[in-house]
This record gives C-alpha cells, structure tokens and sequence, in this order.
C-alpha cells in the first residue's frame, strides 16, 4: 500500500478522456484508487481533470490519495466501506442482446469516449456499449478487459468499465425530456475478486434515485462465470451549461426513440 508523503507525477494520456479535453472520470478514479491500495475506496471529484497536464498525486499511510494541478485540488480519494444490493445477474447472451441495443451506437455526442464512444477501436478505448435489457430495469454490456505488463487487469480499467454503464442506466431510464445535464462527481467501488483479463465478463448497471441535484446509480461487473466480481455506486451530480445530458431528446432522434 503507498506511503508517499511527496507528490507523484502523474500525466494522463489525453487517450483517456470521457468528453473532449477532459479525463475520464472513471479512469481517473482507479488511477487513484489504485495508488490507495485496497480492494475498497471512494473517489471524490471536485473539479475536471486536464488529460496531457502533469499533475501530482499526493498519498500518505494509505488513508488518503489527492490528485493536485499546482494548488489546485481535483480529486480525493479514501478508503470506504461498500454496502449495495446488487440486482440479479445478467447472461453473457442477454448482454450481448442488450448491447445491439445500445443507444449511443449510432448516435453519439461524445463519440470518442474512452469507455463507451464508438468511434474509438478495438484496443484503443473499451467499446462497453450498455443498452437496455428487456423487462428490466437496468443496462448490460460484455466486456473483455485487458492485462497490463504483470498479466492484472489494472483497476483504472476496472473503474472507467463501470462509470459509464451508470450514466447510461441514468439516461435510458430516466424521462427523455428531462433538462438535467450532470456529470460523474463521487464512485465507490469494491473489487471483490480479481478480473480474468482475456475472458468475457457482463458489466450491468441500474439507476437507484434523484437526491436534490444528485443522480444515484449502481453497477456491477460479473465473471466468466457468473460470479459477482466487482460493485459500485456512482453518484453523478447536475450541472449547468456542460456535463452529460440525461435527457434522449437532447441527444437526437435515435437515442429519443430507444
């Protein structure tokens, strides 16, 4: 577990951004949740992180992680306790049904999302495409995740899978003309086993509530074998002039009618 009471570098590749010049913000959680150590944090953002500027992380005795641009603070991370019920699985069929379902295949305004564009390749950014699945009240996608250079499945990975399949239960389930545009402010998230990289897990998420200007959503990803490998819960909060609108009107025709 670090112990670091100087700053890290840290650059994060303008590949991994979520909107255009802004980092995603699950990829950028596991960055920090991964300098943490643990199997179990919340990541507090609190302002939107620049990908291509060199940043510092600050960590110390493993209770708390900071992500700093100069005297700026961006992001917090602490280890937390996680306590979510989790809906029942998914098949690996019913995902990959859900997924040619998913809105944002051919309509996208954010295109090239490290998580969930599908302007991005194969190898380049995750391609998780959740889409409703029928009679439920939640969104699914396969998702085969890769390993780094020790063979794990390095948890900035793990998280950016879950951020985005939580904001797309939010829009696909909440009213299609809402005004609301929010963007992800808060994940907590336990990894109860370790990823399998090359083999096809279901990743599903489902929405919880409104609170005030806070929208609150759960994932979760399941193994090869249908085992339970990692939970989160997303709080995504409303904001003014940018953000992820949740309402399918605003993003056209195609995505209204799914």
């Amino acid at each position: 577990m670090p112990t670091h009471t100087e700053g890290q570098p840290t650059l994060i590749d303008p590949r991994f951004a979520g909107m255009p010049d802004i980092a995603h913000g699950g990829y950028t959680s596991g960055l920090m949740a991964g300098a943490l150590g643990g199997d179990s944090a919340k990541v507090r953002l609190m302002r939107p992180v620049r990908p291509g500027r060199h940043l510092e992380l600050r960590s110390a005795a493993g209770e708390l992680v900071e992500l700093r641009d100069g005297d700026d603070l961006l992001a917090e991370a602490r280890p937390a306790r996680l306590d979510l019920h989790v809906p029942a699985p998914v098949s690996l069929a019913e995902a990959q049904a859900a997924a040619a379902r998913f809105p944002g295949l051919h309509h996208h305004l954010f295109g090239e999302c490290f998580v969930c564009g599908p302007e991005r390749s194969a190898g380049d950014g995750l391609r998780i495409f959740p889409g409703p699945v029928a009679g439920r009240r939640l969104v699914a996608a396969p998702w085969v995740p890769s390993a780094d250079d020790t063979g794990q499945v390095p948890a900035e990975l793990v998280w950016a899978a879950m951020d985005c399949p939580q904001l797309w239960a939010l829009m696909v389930h909440a009213p299609a003309s809402t005004p609301d545009s929010v963007v992800t402010a808060a994940m907590a998230t336990r990894i109860e086993r370790p990823l399998v990289a090359g083999e096809p897990h279901v990743v599903t998420a489902w929405p919880i509530a409104r609170e005030g200007r806070k929208w609150l959503a759960g994932a979760a990803i399941f193994g090869p074998g249908g085992e339970l490998s990692v939970i989160g819960r997303q709080t995504a909060s409303i904001v003014d002039g940018w953000g992820v609108p949740l309402g399918r009107d605003r993003w056209g025709p195609e995505v209204a009618a799914a």
